[in-house]
């Protein structure tokens, strides 16, 4: 199935916009569970392209109140996950690996 160029323009303004999948669609009127169908399929059609580097910056801040310590993930739009180093490393791998 190939990605009509209607589609193709809503996921790359979805990706730009930095909104949730569900908060886009509200804003353009679009069917959620079709957009999702759309945006699968065309990161199906980007699994044979190459990785992208995504450089990070790592700061040291004060230390916590708490006696464990966290990592902090702050993407180009925005966002910022905050998550403990009890993470399993592997999970966190995959974690970036979704978020590329």
């Amino acid at each position: 199935m190939k990605i009509s160029t209607q589609w193709r323009h809503h996921v790359n303004a979805w990706h730009q916009s930095g909104l949730s999948q569900a908060d886009y669609c509200r804003q353009q009127d679009i069917n959620p569970k079709t957009f999702s169908r759309w945006t699968r399929h065309e990161l199906a059609m980007d699994k044979d392209a190459p990785l992208e580097v995504i450089p990070i910056q790592v700061v040291q801040s004060a230390p916590a109140a708490t006696t464990e310590a966290n990592v902090i993930l702050r993407l180009a739009q925005g966002a910022q996950l905050e998550l403990s180093t009890a993470v399993s490393p592997r999970w966190l791998a995959e974690l970036l690996q979704c978020l590329a």
